[in-house]
Parts: C-alpha cells; sequence; structure tokens
C-alpha cells in the first residue's frame, strides 16, 4: 500500500503536458513554458541530526534473535571508535542490503523509552516539494513515532503524520481520518499500520504528501496543497519503543536489546521553484536557491524581478508559463512596481516609479506640471513662469507665461516702464522725486537715481552737510559752508532774493575792460551797452558791488545780455572767477537765442555759480568754490574769436547776478543757517563761543575754535586769546598762582589757589603727581614739603609732627660720615645712617660687629679696624671680638688678643681644639712653660725628655734640683751611665765609685789604658791586709757593744796597737741633733701654718661665713680644729727639744762616736732637705685637692658639668704630676731616712747610757724628756700608720667611684648619635628657611627697581600691578616655607629637647656623682687633718687612681664632644628660632611696605614714602645682604626654582597647544552635518 502512495504521487506531481519537456523553460520558438527541477532524494548526502545516539558514555547492545545481525553475544557501541560507532551519519548515506549501516540511539538501559523521545532532524537547505518519506529501520519499528515539518525557515513545526498504536492515547488523535472535498486538507492523520513489532527487523515506513487529500488531483490549482506539500526542514519523533513486555523487569540484558535504529532515512521531492526554474544550485552566499527564468527572482523564484511588474506574479503551469512581463515607461525610467487598481483598469499593472527628464504618468508618458515641450519627441522644458509675476506656472507648449497687469517678459519677470518691485500683487508704480532724481526708478529695487548731493529710494532728501534741494541744481543740493565747522545747516527763514545789477543805462557803471598785455581801462559805453571787441581777446572786468562777500550767489544765475549782430548769435563766452588764491573759468548751463529774448536780436547766458560749471576737471570743491566766492577779489567776462561770428562788435546790455539780503519776499532758501558745535556761534558759525578763542589768533573765521585756557579764572579775547586773571592767578593762561599762593589754577574754580601754609608765608608749589603742597623757600636747616623736616644733615621735628616740637639741629655722628654724602643721619631721631670707618651706633660712636677701637679717635687710622681673630685659635670666625680692646673668643688655652698663641703651660695650636698642656714635669723641668710649637720644656740641668721627666745620659739622681754627673772615669768605667746610688760599672781591674783606681793588687799600665793585675807576691801582702781588717772589724764590733768607761779591748786584738779615734764628744753631737729635730719641728710648724691658711682661704671661698652653712662648712670648721691641734703640739714638741740641758763636757775617751756624730748630721741635713721637698710637693698637692674641692663644690652648686672636668682634669694633671715627685722624692729618701733614723736612735740610746754615769741628778729630767719625745715618735708613727689606712680605703673608695661614673657615662655615646641626627635635621631647616630669604631677595631687587620709575604717573598702576603679584608670590612662598621650616625645626626641636633632656639626665647623673666625690672629699679631709705627710702607699694609690684617670679619658672627651653638640644645637636652635622671627619681622615689613606703595595717592607727594621705604629696604638689605655659604644655597635653590619654572611654562605651553587643539576638533565636529555626527 506505501508504494501505491508512492506512485500516486508520483503521478500527481508530474507534468501532464506529454509534450512538454521539463528541464527547458522555453521552447524551440523562444516562447517561455513551465518548468521543473529533477526528482530527486532530497536526503541523501546531507547530515541528519540525531538528539540521542549510543557511544556516549559507550555502551553494550543485545539484538533479538531473529534480528539481522543479531548473534549469540551482544554487540558495543562507541563513538569514539570509527568501527563501533552508529552516529546519523548512517542515515542518509548510500544504502545497501548487503553492508548495512544504521544510526542507533542508546537503549532502554539509559532511559530511553517514553515519554522521552528521540529526534531526528533533517535540514533541506531550502523549500522542497516533499512527494513521500521513507524510514528503513534496522530493529522492530517504534510503537509511536510522528514526522514533522516547516514550511519557511524559522517557522513552526507542523505535525506531517503520526504513526501510534495508540493515537488517541499518545497523540491525542482519532485513528484512520478521512477529509472530504471542502475539508481543510493540512491535517495530519495517525495510523496504527506500521506500529507493530514485527518484523524485528528491516521494516519501512513510507508517508506520502498527498495521500487522503480530495485535491490532489487538481494539485496545480490548490494554493494550499502546494504549501501542504513544502517543507524546508524535516523531523522525525520516536516517542515509544516496541517491546514484548519483559522490560517491566528491568533485566540489564533485556533493557540492553530495545533501542530504535534507523538503516535509511530518505524522503523524495523537487526543489520548489513554482514552475519557473529547471534546476537548483548555491547562489553567491553559497546557499541552495533556483536559477530563476521567466524574469522572476528569489530563493523560489517566487516573485517578479523589479522592472516586470506589468502583471501580478503566477506560479508557472502547464496551461500557462505565467511569465512576467517588463513595465512600459517610455524610456523614461527603469524602475516600477504593480498597481492592482491600474490592472484592473488598463489590463497593464505596472507603474513607473522616478520618472526622469521632467516627465510624470504611469508610463511616464506625459510632462510634469509646469514643465512643457515642443513636440512628443523634444525633452520636457520648465515652464520657469515667475511665480509672482505670472497668473499661473504652467504655460502653453510654446513656453510662453500668462503675465499679471504691469507684467512684461516672456517669462513675466519684469515690470513694465515706470513700475519696479515685481511681488505677489505685480509691480508698483514708481514715485522718485523729480527735483533730486536723474531718471525713473530701478525696476528691480525700486531706487531712483538721486543727484550728487541728494540721497533715499526717492531722493527726496539732501545728503549730509547739504541743503534747500533745488530742480535747476545739478548737484541737487548745496553743500553747507559754515566756515568749515560745522556739516549740519538748513535754509534760512529771513532771507529774500536780491539781485545785483548793471543795465548800462546811465553809463559803464564802473566796468573796465582790457586784453593780453594792456592795461585795464574804462569799457566803452554806449546807450546800447558795453562794447567788446572779441578779436582783441578783450575782457570785462566787474566793479566792486559785483564783488567781496558773494556767498550768498553760490547756485545761483549770473545772466549776461547780450546784443546780437543782425542774423546771427555772440561768440562763445566765458566767465572768469579769483578769489582767496583761487582762480577758475565757468562755462554757460543756459541759453536763450533772439527768438526767446525780451526783445528782437538779444541773447542771453546764464552761469550758475557753482563747482558743477567749471570749464577743466576735476572740479573745485564745494567748500573751496564758496571760499572764493566769499572773498571775491575778480569777475571777468571774456569772448573768443575762435567761431565764426558776423563781423561788427558785441554789446553787452545787461549783467544780473541773484544774491539774498535780510527779508522774507521773496524767500532765498539758498541762504544756509548752521548747527554750530560747541565752541562756535553765529550763523554761519564764523564766531567763537564765549569762553573760546581762535586756534590761530587773529586767524578770521576760518580758524578753528578751542576753549579759553584761563582755566576759568578769567575771560579772554576770542581773536588774540589772552586772559584776564583773577582768583590770585597770573599766566597767560592764568596757569599759575601768584607768588605766596599755592593750588591747580586748573580744576577752574575761585578757591583754587589758597595761601601757602609756610613758614613766614614763604613760596611753596603743589607736586603735580599728588598735589601736595610743597614749600620753596624753608628756614635754614629745614626741608620738606611743608618745611617739616629738617634738612639733610640735620634731626629734629620743627612741626611737631611726631610730638613735641623740637628744632632742627645738626646730626652728631662722632666725624664717621662723609660730609658730601646725602641721608647721613634720620632726620627724625638723628641717628647716623651711614657711618663710615667700620663704626656703629646713633651716633657712630661704636665699632661694628668684627672690629674693636675707638670710634672717637680723631684719626680714621686710629679708629675701628678688623678684629682678625686667628680662625685657628677663637671659637668661631662669625664671632665677634671685644669692642673695645679687640679680644678675640679664645679656644681653650689660646691666649693673645686674636687667640693667635697658646697659654703659658700649653703648646701645639691647633683649630677647633686649642691648645694642649704642655705637662712639664715639676721637678726635672724650671718652669711649667714650654715651646709654643714643639711642646719642648725647660730642663734643669742634666735633665732631657720633651717633658723633662729623665736623666741624660752620665746622669743621675732626678729630683727638682736635676741630674748629678755620674763623673765615671772614663778608663775605667765600661759605661758613662752609672747607677742611681752614683756608682759606676766598672771594666775588670778597675774598682771604685767612679772606676777610677785600680783594683787591689793590680796597677796601672804605662800607657795607661788599663790596670794590669800585679805579680803573686803581692797576693800576700792582700792576705794580710785582708786580717787586718777583719781585725778591724771585730775591733768596731766590740766598741760598740763595750761600756765606755773601760779601756779598750784586749791586746790579743789591738796587737800592742794604740787607739787611733778621737776622744768622744757626746755633747757636740746631741746638741747637733737637738738643732736637727728643732729645724724640722719649725718646718712642720710651718706647713700647718700654710695648711691652715688655705683651709681659711677655702672656707671664705665655700662661703661658710654667711648664715645657713652646709655640711661642708662644719667639715671644714672640723679640719681647721684639727690643724690647730696639731700646731699646738708641734709647738709643744718645739719647747720640749729647746728647753732640753745638754751637758757641755764628758770624759775624754777615745771612742769613733765623732765620726757617727758627723754622718748622722750630714745624714739629717739630707734628711731635712729631702723634707722639705716632699713639704713643698705636698703643699702642691693640697692645692690641688683644694681647688678639686672647690670645683666639686661649685659642681654640687649646679655649675656646668663641662665646665668642672674639664678645670679638674687640668688640677688632676697638676696633681697628678707632684704625686709623682713626691712619690719619687719619698721612694728615694724613705731607706736612707730610715736607716738616719735608726742611726740617731742608736746615738740617742747612746748618749743616755753615757750621759746616765756621769750625771746622775740631771740624768732623771733629761731621761724623762728623752722618754716623753720617744713617746711622741710611737704616736706619731701610729697616727701615720692609721692615717695611711685611712688614706688607702678612701683611696679605693674614689677608684670605685670613677669606675662608677666611666660606667654611667656610657649613655652619652647614644646621646651623641641623637645629637648628631638633629644636627641634621636642623641643618634641612636652615635650607628650607633659605628659600624665604630667596624670596625676600627678590621683593627687594623689584623694589629697588620700582624706586627708579615710580614718580613717573604712567608707570605706577604697572608698579601697583607689579607689587600686587609680587606681594601675592613672595606671601604665598613665604608661608609655605615658614611652614615647611618650622615642620623641620619642629623636629629639631624635638630632637634638641631629647638632647637636653639626654643632657639632664647626664646632670644628674654628674650631679649624684658629684655628690659621692663630695663625701669622698669631705673623708678625705678627715684624713688629711690625720695625715701629717704622705706614704708609699698614698704613692701607690695615686698611681692607681692616675691610670683610672687615663682611662677614663676618652670617656671623658665623648662626653665633651656630646656636651659641644648639645650646646651647638642649643645655639643653632636659638638662631632658627630667632632668624625666624626675624624672617617673619622682614616679611612684615615688606607686606607693609607694599601696602603703603599700594595705597599711595597719586596726587600727593611720594617722596615721604619713598624714604621711608628706601630706609626700609636698606635695613632688610644690610640685614639679608651678607654673603656666606647661605647666598651659595640660595643661588642653587634660585637656579632650580628657575628650571621648574621653565619646565611649569613648557608645560602650560603644551597645555595651551592641546586646549587649542581641542577647541579646534570642537569647531570642526559642530560644523558637520547632523547625519555625519553619528559616531558620537
Amino acid at each position: 500500500m506505501a508504494a501505491a502512495a508512492l506512485l500516486l504521487g508520483l503521478a500527481l506531481l508530474a507534468p501532464r503536458a506529454a509534450g512538454a519537456g521539463m528541464g527547458a523553460c522555453y521552447d524551440g520558438a523562444g516562447r517561455p513554458q513551465r518548468c521543473l527541477p529533477v526528482f530527486e532524494n532530497a536526503a541523501f548526502g546531507r547530515l541528519a541530526e540525531a538528539s540521542h545516539t549510543c557511544g556516549r558514555p559507550p555502551e553494550d547492545f543485545c539484538p533479538h534473535v531473529g534480528a539481522q545481525g543479531a548473534g549469540t553475544q551482544c554487540q558495543r557501541c562507541d563513538a569514539a571508535d570509527p568501527r563501533l560507532h552508529h552516529n546519523a551519519s548512517y542515515l542518509t548515506d548510500f544504502h545497501s542490503q548487503d553492508d548495512s549501516t544504521w544510526w542507533q540511539s542508546p537503549s532502554m538501559a539509559f532511559g530511553v523509552q517514553y515519554p522521552t523521545s528521540v529526534n531526528i532532524t533533517l535540514r533541506l537547505g531550502k523549500a522542497y516539494e516533499i512527494t513521500y518519506v521513507r524510514l528503513k529501520f534496522h530493529t522492530s519499528r517504534p510503537e509511536s513515532f510522528a514526522i514533522y515539518k516547516r514550511s519557511h525557515a524559522g517557522g513552526p513545526w507542523e505535525p506531517y503524520q503520526f504513526y501510534s498504536a495508540s493515537c488517541q492515547k499518545t497523540y491525542g488523535r482519532p485513528e484512520g481520518q478521512y477529509l472530504r472535498p471542502g475539508q481543510d486538507e493540512r491535517v495530519a492523520f495517525c495510523t496504527s499500520e506500521f506500529s507493530d513489532i514485527s518484523p524485528l527487523s528491516g521494516g519501512n515506513v513510507a508517508f506520502s504528501t498527498l495521500e487522503g487529500r480530495p485535491s490532489a488531483y487538481n494539485f496545480e490549482e490548490s494554493p494550499i496543497l502546494q504549501e501542504w506539500v513544502t517543507s524546508t526542514e524535516l523531523l522525525i519523533s520516536l516517542d515509544r519503543l516496541n517491546t514484548f513486555g519483559d522490560d517491566i523487569f528491568k533485566d540489564p540484558k533485556v533493557l540492553q536489546s530495545y533501542y530504535y535504529a534507523v538503516s535509511d532515512f530518505s524522503v523524495g521531492g523537487r526543489c520548489k521553484c513554482n514552475g519557473h526554474a529547471s534546476e537548483c544550485g548555491p547562489d553567491e552566499e553559497g546557499r541552495l536557491a533556483c536559477r530563476c527564468q521567466h524574469n522572476t527572482t528569489g530563493a523560489d523564484c517566487q516573485r517578479c524581478l523589479p522592472f516586470f511588474q506589468d502583471r501580478p506574479w503566477a506560479r508557472g503551469t502547464a496551461e500557462a508559463a505565467n511569465e512576467c512581463l517588463p513595465c512600459n515607461c517610455s524610456g523614461h525610467s527603469e524602475e516600477c512596481t504593480f498597481d492592482q487598481e491600474l490592472f484592473r483598469s488598463s489590463g497593464h499593472g505596472g507603474r513607473c516609479l522616478h520618472c526622469r527628464d521632467h516627465t510624470a504618468g504611469p508610463h511616464c508618458e506625459h510632462c510634469q506640471e509646469n514643465f512643457y515641450r515642443w513636440n512628443p519627441w523634444a525633452p520636457c522644458q520648465p515652464c520657469d513662469c515667475h511665480p509672482a509675476g505670472s497668473l499661473r506656472l504652467q504655460c502653453d507648449d510654446s513656453g510662453t507665461c500668462v503675465c499679471k497687469p504691469t507684467v512684461t517678459g516672456w517669462k513675466c519677470d519684469r515690470c513694465l516702464p515706470g513700475f519696479h518691485s515685481l511681488s505677489e500683487g505685480g509691480c508698483r508704480p514708481c514715485t522718485c522725486n523729480p527735483t533730486g532724481s536723474l531718471g525713473t526708478c530701478d525696476p528691480h529695487s525700486g531706487r531712483c537715481p538721486c543727484k550728487q548731493n541728494v540721497e533715499g529710494n526717492l531722493c527726496d532728501r539732501c545728503r549730509p552737510g547739504t541743503f534747500n534741494l533745488q530742480p535747476h541744481n545739478p548737484a541737487g543740493c548745496s553743500s553747507c559752508f559754515c566756515y568749515g565747522h560745522s556739516k549740519v545747516c538748513a535754509a534760512a527763514a529771513q532771507f529774500r532774493a536780491h539781485y545785483i545789477l548793471s543795465d548800462f543805462r546811465q553809463g559803464a557803471e564802473g566796468w573796465r575792460v582790457g586784453s593780453m598785455g594792456d592795461p585795464e581801462h574804462p569799457a566803452r559805453w554806449s546807450p546800447r551797452g558795453l562794447f567788446l571787441n572779441p578779436d582783441d581777446e578783450e575782457e570785462l572786468t566787474a566793479p566792486e558791488k559785483f564783488l567781496g562777500d558773494q556767498r550768498f550767489s553760490y547756485g545761483q544765475l549770473l545772466t549776461l545780455t547780450f546784443r546780437a549782430p543782425p542774423g546771427g548769435s555772440p561768440p562763445p563766452v566765458q566767465l572768469r572767477l579769483e578769489g582767496a588764491g583761487l582762480a577758475l573759468t565757468l562755462q554757460p548751463s543756459s541759453s536763450s537765442g533772439p527768438q526767446d529774448a525780451g526783445q528782437v536780436g538779444e541773447v542771453q547766458l546764464g552761469f550758475q555759480l557753482q563747482e558743477t560749471s567749471e570749464d577743466a576737471g576735476p572740479p573745485l570743491p564745494p567748500f573751496h568754490f564758496q571760499r572764493l566766492l566769499a572773498n571775491l577779489t575778480a569777475l571777468r567776462i571774456g569772448a573768443s574769436s575762435q567761431s565764426p561770428s558776423p563781423s561788427g562788435q558785441v554789446v553787452l546790455t545787461e549783467v544780473r547776478l541773484t544774491s539774498a539780503q535780510r527779508g522774507t519776499s521773496p524767500p532765498a532758501p539758498w541762504v544756509e543757517t548752521c548747527s554750530c558745535p560747541k565752541g562756535y556761534t553765529g550763523q554761519f558759525c564764523e564766531s567763537c563761543a564765549p569762553g573760546y578763542k581762535r586756534e590761530t589768533p587773529r586767524g578770521g573765521p576760518y580758524a578753528s575754535c578751542v576753549p579759553c585756557t584761563c582755566n576759568q579764572h578769567g575771560t579772554c579775547d576770542p581773536n588774540t586769546g589772552i586772559c584776564l586773571c583773577g582768583h590770585h592767578t597770573e599766566g597767560p593762561s592764568c596757569e599759575r598762582c601768584l607768588p605766596g599762593f599755592y593750588g591747580n589754577p586748573f580744576t577752574g574754580h575761585a578757591d583754587d589757589c589758597q595761601p601757602c601754609p609756610c613758614p613766614g608765608q614763604s613760596a611753596c608749589t603743589t607736586l603735580p603727581e599728588s598735589g601736595e603742597v610743597v614749600c620753596t623757600h624753608c628756614p635754614p636747616g629745614q626741608r620738606g614739603r611743608r618745611c617739616e623736616i629738617c634738612d639733610d644733615g640735620f634731626f629734629g621735628d620743627p612741626l611737631g609732627l611726631s610730638g613735641a616740637p623740637k628744632p632742627c639741629q645738626l646730626c652728631q655722628c662722632s666725624g664717621n660720615v662723609d660730609p658730601n654724602a646725602v641721608g647721613n643721619c634720620d632726620p627724625l631721631s638723628g641717628h647716623c645712617l651711614q657711618c663710615l670707618h667700620n663704626t656703629t651706633g646713633a651716633h657712630c660712636e661704636h665699632c661694628q660687629e668684627g672690629f674693636y677701637g675707638s670710634a672717637l679717635a680723631p684719626r680714621p687710622t686710629d679708629k675701628c679696624v678688623p678684629c682678625s681673630c686667628n680662625p685657628g685659635g677663637s671659637v668661631s670666625e662669625q664671632r665677634p671680638c671685644d669692642p673695645v680692646t679687640g679680644q678675640c673668643s679664645c679656644l681653650p688655652h689660646v691666649t693673645g688678643r686674636g687667640c693667635g698663641h697658646c697659654s703659658p703651660g700649653f703648646y701645639d695650636l691647633q683649630p677647633g681644639r686649642g691648645c694642649q698642656s704642655c705637662k712639664c714635669h715639676p721637678l726635672g723641668s724650671q718652669g711649667d712653660q714650654c715651646h709654643p710649637k714643639t711642646g719642648q720644656c725647660p730642663c734643669r740641668p742634666g735633665v732631657e725628655g720633651q717633658a723633662c721627666d729623665r736623666c741624660q745620659l752620665g746622669f743621675f739622681g732626678f729630683s727638682i734640683k736635676g741630674c748629678r754627673a755620674c763623673r765615671c772615669s772614663p778608663l775605667g768605667a765600661a759605661s758613662a751611665q752609672c747607677h742611681e746610688n752614683s756608682t759606676c760599672v766598672c771594666r775588670p781591674g778597675f774598682v771604685g765609685y767612679k772606676c777610677d783606681r785600680c783594683q787591689d793588687n793590680f796597677f796601672l799600665t804605662a800607657s795607661g789604658a788599663h790596670c794590669q793585675e800585679c805579680p803573686s807576691c803581692y797576693a800576700l801582702v792582700k792576705e794580710e791586709a785582708a786580717k787586718l781588717k777583719a781585725r778591724l772589724t771585730l775591733m768596731e764590733g766590740w766598741l760598740q757593744g763595750s761600756d765606755c768607761g773601760r779601756p779598750w779591748g784586749p791586746l790579743d786584738i789591738l796587737q800592742g796597737e794604740a787607739p787611733r779615734g778621737d776622744v768622744y764628744q757626746g755633747h757636740r753631737l746631741l746638741q747637733g741633733a737637738q738643732e736637727a729635730f728643732l729645724e724640722q719641728v719649725a718646718g712642720l710648724e710651718g706647713a700647718v701654718k700654710a695648711a691652715r691658711e688655705q683651709l681659711q682661704a677655702l672656707s671664705w671661698s665655700a662661703g661658710c661665713a654667711q648664715a645657713g652653712v652646709e655640711k661642708t662648712c662644719v667639715q671644714l670648721a672640723d679640719l681647721e680644729v684639727a690643724l690647730e691641734s696639731s700646731e699646738e703640739e708641734i709647738l709643744h714638741a718645739a719647747t720640749i727639744l729647746a728647753s732640753l740641758v745638754i751637758p757641755q763636757e764628758g770624759p775624754s775617751q777615745p771612742a769613733n762616736w765623732s765620726l757617727l756624730a758627723t754622718e748622722a748630721r750630714a745624714l739629717a741635713r739630707s734628711h731635712r732637705d729631702t723634707m722639705a721637698k716632699i713639704e713643698a710637693t705636698a703643699r702642691r698637692a693640697l692645692l690641688a685637692a683644694n681647688t678639686s674641692s672647690a670645683l666639686l663644690w661649685s659642681l654640687v652648686e649646679g655649675r656646668s658639668a663641662l665646665e668642672a672636668q674639664r678645670d679638674l682634669e687640668d688640677r688632676y694633671q697638676e696633681a697628678q704630676a707632684a704625686q709623682k715627685a713626691l712619690g719619687a722624692a719619698v721612694t728615694e729618701v724613705l731607706p736612707e731616712a730610715e736607716r738616719v733614723l735608726a742611726a740617731v736612735q742608736r746615738v740617742v740610746a747612746d748618749a743616755a747610757v753615757h750621759l746616765a754615769s756621769p750625771a746622775a741628778p740631771a740624768a732623771l729630767p733629761q731621761k724623762s724628756q728623752a722618754g716623753a719625745l720617744a713617746l711622741k715618735a710611737q704616736d706619731l708613727e701610729k697616727m701615720v700608720t692609721s692615717r695611711e689606712r685611712v688614706v688607702t680605703e678612701a683611696s679605693q673608695a674614689l677608684q670605685a667611684t670613677a669606675q662608677a661614673m666611666l660606667h654611667e657615662t656610657e649613655p652619652l655615646m647614644q646621646l651623641h648619635q641623637e645629637a648628631r641626627a638633629a644636627m641634621a635635621q636642623a641643618s634641612s631647616s636652615v635650607r628650607a628657611a633659605t628659600v624665604t630669604v630667596t624670596g625676600a631677595r627678590t621683593l627687594l631687587a623689584d623694589l629697588e627697581g620700582m624706586k627708579l620709575t615710580f614718580p613717573r604717573p604712567k608707570d605706577q598702576a604697572t608698579l601697583r600691578r607689579k607689587a600686587g603679584v609680587i606681594q601675592d608670590r613672595l606671601l604665598a612662598d613665604s608661608k609655605k616655607k615658614t611652614k615647611q621650616a618650622e615642620k623641620m625645626l619642629g623636629n629639631a626641636a624635638s630632637l634638641s629637647s631629647s638632647a637636653r633632656k639626654k643632657g639632664r639626665e647626664a646632670e644628674l647623673l654628674a650631679k649624684d656623682s658629684a655628690k659621692l666625690a663630695k663625701a669622698l672629699l669631705r673623708e678625705g679631709r678627715q684624713g688629711h687633718r690625720r695625715v701629717g705627710r704622705l706614704s708609699s702607699q698614698t704613692q701607690a694609690t695615686l698611681r692607681q687612681a692616675s691610670r683610672q684617670m687615663l682611662a677614663s679619658e676618652a670617656r671623658r672627651q665623648e662626653l665633651e664632644a656630646a656636651e659641644r653638640v648639645d650646646a651647638g644645637l642649643s645655639e643653632m636652635e636659638r638662631q632658627l628660632r630667632k632668624s625666624r622671627t626675624s624672617l617673619e619681622k622682614d616679611i612684615k615689613a615688606l607686606s607693609e611696605l607694599l601696602a603703603r606703595l599700594g595705597s599711595l595717592d597719586t596726587h600727593r607727594t611720594p617722596a615721604r614714602a619713598l624714604n621711608e621705604t628706601q630706609r626700609a629696604l636698606e635695613h632688610l638689605r644690610l640685614r639679608l645682604g651678607p654673603p656666606g655659604a647661605l647666598q651659595g644655597k640660595l643661588r642653587l635653590l634660585e637656579q632650580e626654582s628657575e628650571q621648574q619654572e621653565l619646565q611649569i611654562q613648557s608645560f602650560e605651553s603644551d597645555l595651551a597647544e592641546i586646549r587649542a587643539d581641542k577647541q579646534n576638533l570642537e569647531a570642526i565636529l559642530h560644523s558637520l552635518p547632523e547625519s555625519c555626527a553619528s559616531w558620537q
């Protein structure tokens, strides 16, 4: 049945004309016929699209047994494997039964079952007329599926056919529907014919589009069916699978056996071309389209071509091709459209569009409205009828228009003569004034052609500067004369016509005649008139009544009446006028022949006295012509004989000149009356108005009038201009006040000149700039505008303007000014302003900073001279010296007026540091001064070294007396240097202290060069001598231990030898010891007294005498009491020693005591000298200790720690030197003193034993005294021991305290670093502040430039603007840079405050240390009261303390540096604040100056303001002027500022160019049409 349906469709769609070829659109004769494309499988080769395809992901499917390809095992579908995929390309490929391919959907295991549908879409590319749709299934056919189609691209899907075993349930449609004729045939049927599960494979489904459609057999006449079979896309919707029912168990194998599979999808049909094309193919865009014929177009040939619209488009049929026919546009258009009404009425529906050549009509068959053509073949031409001049715009076939009345022309475009201004109402008649016009009006504008001096559209008014419009005047109007002072005039009303006549009835009336080269003579007269002979070229000259002022004849006629000869006319006549330095000739402007004359034979010639009648050109200007008439000096009438004339003479019978005079009738309108400008009066502006005069004295009415220059203080003569002055004025123009009066006479008031307000009614004047009164004859010593200030060189306030009046006095400048200079002193205060010779002060009585001397010295060379401070020795070059003595501020230990050399005791001057101490050794040098350059100290004899601290080679015994020579023998000594005990180092064979003799058993050789050992025999002698020495030694020992009362020792020892010693002189020995002790006691007494005096001085310096003493004063009092006690004990000991009685005689027993006593005396004397040295050294140490105490006391009182430490260092160095010397002396003397003391004690003991026997009664008192003295000595020794212990403890405590102080100074290092950072910040603040100074200097330069040009009024406005700009700029820059300086200064101030805080902490530490030192000092003073002398342990302690002090030197220097930095920062901060304050004052002063200059009255004198400004600027310049490092930095900043200004100018220039370009672009954009601006 499906095959039958297909055959039916093919038969219905096949062409019915058997004889017509289906592929040809035209037959053999060229006639059009229907043509169809070939019938084809439209689906073949086109790629279908499936919504579901198996293989994504790969899956297994199991075909049913019996199905094609079914086997025992399931198969696999994998879209990625070319061998296992089943995509939609297999639907439309070549179908082969032997090698079948198919498309396959996922199985039911993947959810493919109702209601999920699987869609297959086939896009045909264009509209096709579908005959059938065929599907061949690889599996069983679906239980339900549907076919849909689209009739056009983008249209809705329309159902084509439904297949289902459950039509109603699945698709809601009845099964087996049938159509009756007349029903809508576009209905999709539903059938169950192909919905059975069998066959399991290879089942076909064929759908015929026309099956069951009643109109199928009349297809060409059924548009409904034609649209029904048209499709562009097909959709197969597979909705439900056919199953055996086993899918409900959800067995995977079962579910994998149910799926859709189609092996072939074919569509039979033709490419739809509506019978107008035989083939389809791709168009230019690659889309499928019909290749249309029959003048059709479109993808389906569904419309006619644009110009083939003569009948409606129709589908081609077998009976008629229905080709499109062209439009008939008569060759005037290629565009037309179909008009149904036109087709219905005429059978041709093509209406032409856009007819060319001005044609119109449906077929462009006639001309447009308002066009015409000569014949049907000619092009249409526009009628061009004037819209205003024609009655209608359409013309006839010849192009002639129908005109309105008063209009003429082929196109009615011009007015008739006498009409003008063509408009909608036609043309208007001309209304030109015949008096002022030259003819008819312009036909277009209606403007009338006016005479020369006439204007207006109707030529009805005179031009400005003319008057009296007259018809006989060739120029129309006469020019105003008014003596050249006005161009506005009118006709005068009070004048009438007047004629100047010569009729020659009574004679020649003064007329004269003359010719070339002949003098004039009276004219020849007869009763008929005057005779004139043309042959002689005679001229008649008019008398006086025709001459003079003939201005009223301007523009009027001069009529000459001649008597002509019979039958002829007079010869040509000319009129010659002369006057005002001008001459001209006039030609007749009118004439009348004999037939017109009053009498037969008379001829009249009229000459119009106007420039238009001149014989030569160019004509004279009207003003000069009237000027000639105003002073007419000659009027000559001449006749010419060049033209033929009758014989005989010419007779002049009458001369008539038209003029005017005052009267009413007949009127004379040619006389003018002028409207005079200011300063003129009179009818003709011939006079000057009151208050005016001739610019040129006596210049006549032609001279201009100018205002009288009497300044309204009197009247002036209008001709001469001389003023008659009043109101206390004088001068040709009353331009100045009388002497003794002042004012501005030019203002024109009665009180302009006032009495001068000057002393003694003296003369005065006013300044033109300000109008201020200035006295010109001030008393001596006074000056000023009102003599209110003193003259140069004087001062005072004579008028009391600033207080009580003070007479002017000579300035007192101490002779230190230039008497020839100006402005030496202030005129009010007398303060000197221009001091010379380096002086300063109100009266130049002081030296300037940096100079010293006497400013009042009579000679300039004796006045102030430069300080000339040595830069290496002074504190700073900028710090001035003492203005009187010239003493500079020196560095430490530097002296001299200019700080040029070191102080005594110092050397090596270094910049910034000063001099260092000589450190001369107190023992080895002769003084504490050294060489100022090398530092070499003056050494004592035998001492060397820069500090004189060592003995020279060959010297020994370093002491306060220098070093003693060793005097070693040059022969026996091995070296010139000896030991400290003066013993020399001997060569072999030499002995002796000085190695000056040979050793025992040695002798000097003959050469004297060395000692040679004696022969061996001398050894025996040596042995014997040794034995004798031994015996002597035994004897000495016996003698020392024996009793003096017994005889000498055993004889066996003496060996018979008698004693050789002296008798013991006991009384002499005791007397010497007593004297030695007394001397020592006296020395101790002196030392105690000196200590008390120093203690008293210390107590006085500490202020202990005042009330409210402190603890220190109490300690000093205790120390003084201790010294008094010591002094009393010493005096008591001295009294005991002095009262001791020594016996004068004793037993004269021989002994060696005399030798011992002598040696003891020598040793005692040496001991005394040594003690003197010790005492001196102790005194120096005590002085140093007292000074240290005073410094510590000042430290406690709050003085500067740095200053105290520096002085303490110096004193400590001196104490150290004294300590070293003391230690050396003690070390040297102490062993010898102990030995001497022991010897003395032995002597005293021996003496006591010796004295006990001879003087028993006196022995007891002496023994008691000696015992008491021994007890005293023991007490002293104990006291020394205890005090040595106390001193040792105090030294240890001092050492610990020094170490603690050194430890506490470590934070000062950090303070030093912070101080340096603060100093850097302060430097940056200074640099920022310099910018403000730059602005101030710039203003100063500008103001100095203003000073030169200020007095000129024309520059004041410019200067004021410039000052305002500078002020604004300076104030802005100053505020900005002051803020920057404040900001940076604030940071520096915070750092400086931190430094000061650290300094205060250091000061507190120093105070604590000072307290500790004070306590130690107090303990030391207590020990000092108890210590009588220094010991070796004190020396060791002081050496250790010295080492600690040297170790703390570096710390002290760092502390000193930190203190200097802190002081420098404080000074810098102070200077910055001072600079800031000064700068603010300068800015304020400058602002006040600028404000004063801006408000300066230009009518008052600015001299005083300028003087004050000059002084203020000079003061600022002196403050800002000195050069230095700051000026260098300012120059750098100025250069950077200039570069920045150049960059800013460059940026502004670039910005201006960019703005200009932007404006140009905007202008171009605005000038574009609106359609071109859419790009915005």
